[in-house]
């Protein structure tokens, strides 16, 4: 077995596969953090900067965000865009950890219902899920497409988070 040179300083011998591997972590993980520190996570409402030890500001005062003339408000993990009337016509949430990420995102009609649901989920393996499902006016799924990697049959229908009541900006 060949054994990677070693540093002056406590002896640790790696074999020369392990090392390479551990070198390509540790380079992806900087790099994500990186990126994640530049991007700031736009448009997730999360942000990577207790991950890397930084300190936000606060956020501005003043009346809510306007996205093409819907309100953002923001709950938590969860981002809502509410229409004038004070329906919710779009529920956003992502889940970020060090090797995962998931982004979903359900799409509300004018009378409250959903109409469609965006999936979007990669691990250390890579993309493991991104599909997109219609439902009719009933709530049933109509269509789904997209792409699953084998193995993940979850149905679309578990990453739904119910929209709460009253949700006001």
């Amino acid at each position: 077995m060949k054994l990677a040179p070693s540093n002056p300083g406590p002896l640790l011998r790696v074999p020369a596969r392990m090392l390479k591997r551990l070198r390509a972590v540790v380079a992806s993980t900087v790099v994500a953090c990186a990126v994640l520190a530049g991007a700031g996570l736009a448009g997730t409402g999360l942000s990577g900067a207790g991950a890397l030890g930084m300190t936000l500001p606060a956020p501005p005062a003043g009346p809510p965000a306007q996205v093409g003339g819907l309100r953002v408000c923001e709950r938590g993990d969860t981002t809502y865009l509410l229409d004038r009337s004070g329906r919710v016509r779009s529920l956003t949430y992502a889940r970020l950890v060090p090797d995962n990420r998931l982004w979903v995102r359900q799409s509300y009609d004018r009378a409250g219902r959903l109409t469609g649901l965006s999936v979007s989920w990669s691990g250390f393996a890579g993309r493991l899920l991104d599909v997109r499902g219609s439902f009719d006016a009933r709530g049933r799924l109509v269509k789904e497409s997209g792409f699953r990697a084998r193995g993940v049959t979850t149905p679309l229908r578990s990453y739904l988070r119910a929209v709460p009541k009253g949700v006001t900006c």
